[in-house]
């Protein structure tokens, strides 16, 4: 059974689907942060999974290798994409950390920064086990690298996301059909706002179903990690199955704009000012790229309206500050007279 048809049975079938539990925001650290539903072009999200416990009942990394495998679909510009994150031993051994009763796992962006676009966000998270042998860590570490490099450059991959992403669930197919690697548990949540869900920040725990009845109402979340008791003060560390907790946030601003493609623009822009002085042909050219860079803007599927209208400012101003030290009229032009300044000027002139 393929990754997506595996995701798909779980959600049809909840008897054998996990405890998925939404954390009241109120027994967060920032609840305020949480408050409030996300609107297109207006937000940017990002999925973490913020903590994960395995018991030591599993004999994880002795005898079996533990890997998560996260899905996340949502519209990316003008299509919806499917974002594959693998968390494998290379990820989870540089955030583990070893306790008495297992071993717990730390912090680890699986989807994001991006502006939510409207439409659905499906997230679907499994827990599986592989075995431990040479030919299938190898397996394993190259699915991991390739996930990584397709969740922290899809901007810039966006254009071979397909080919890309295929790689990856398909790696993760043929590992499920040779048995090598099997889901222990996993869940798919979906939310929905045209089918009136209220899609808003929160954190979620996905726990290995027992005999246990959890109450939502006695779980907190301390700096990302999970606690349980009957109040806040006294909760303590939850152990006592395994589980997973993620958390799906919202943001204002990014802070990654210098490695957009909209900033590249911006940078060639900046290059051409590295001059002593400007011609007036110079700030003709300055203008028409920062016309092209304004209509980047506009259409770029990374950033939300308001800081894309916003950063078009500032770097107009910067530019416009920049120029006028430099600017003399009486400079001869850099560039003689030719066809494509023929053409600069017949742009010039529409």
């Amino acid at each position: 059974m393929g990754l997506k048809d595996l995701f798909k049975s779980w959600a049809s079938s909840p008897t054998v689907l996990p405890y998925l539990l939404h954390i009241p925001n109120s027994n967060t650290d920032d609840p305020q942060s949480l408050a409030g539903e996300f609107e297109p072009q207006q937000h940017y999200f990002t999925v973490r999974v913020n903590e994960m416990f395995l018991s030591e009942q599993r004999k994880w990394l002795k005898e079996i290798e533990p890997m998560v495998v996260c899905l996340t679909s949502y519209i990316y510009g003008e299509q919806e994409i499917d974002n594959p994150f693998i968390v494998g031993r290379n990820l989870i051994e540089t955030k583990m950390q070893n306790i008495p009763e297992g071993m717990v796992f730390h912090d680890t962006r699986v989807a994001g920064i991006h502006p939510f676009a409207g439409g659905r966000l499906i997230v679907s998270i499994a827990l599986c086990h592989s075995v431990t042998k040479d030919y299938l860590v190898d397996s394993l570490e190259f699915i991991e690298k390739i996930s990584g490099v397709f969740n922290e450059n899809i901007t810039t991959l966006i254009g071979n996301y397909t080919k890309i992403a295929n790689v990856v669930i398909g790696g993760i197919d043929k590992l499920f059909d040779s048995n090598s690697v099997k889901p222990l548990f996993g869940f798919r949540k979906e939310f929905d706002p045209d089918a009136n869900d209220h899609f808003s920040p929160g954190y979620y725990v996905m726990i290995d179903r027992s005999d246990s009845n959890w109450n939502p109402n006695n779980f907190f979340v301390k700096n990302n990690r999970l606690f349980y008791g009957n109040d806040r003060t006294s909760a303590k560390g939850f152990r006592k199955d395994e589980y997973v907790l993620f958390s799906v946030t919202r943001s204002d601003e990014r802070g990654d704009v210098k490695l957009l493609p909209v900033y590249q623009s911006y940078k060639k822009i900046l290059d051409v000012l590295k001059v002593d002085e400007v011609t007036k042909y110079t700030k003709d050219k300055i203008k028409n790229m920062l016309r092209v860079l304004n209509i980047e803007m506009q259409q770029s599927p990374d950033l939300t309206e308001p800081q894309a209208k916003a950063l078009i400012q500032k770097y107009i101003t910067e530019v416009g500050q920049m120029i006028e030290p430099k600017f003399n009229w009486g400079v001869a032009p850099d560039q003689k007279p030719g066809f494509w300044t023929d053409m600069d000027a017949k742009i010039m002139a529409l």
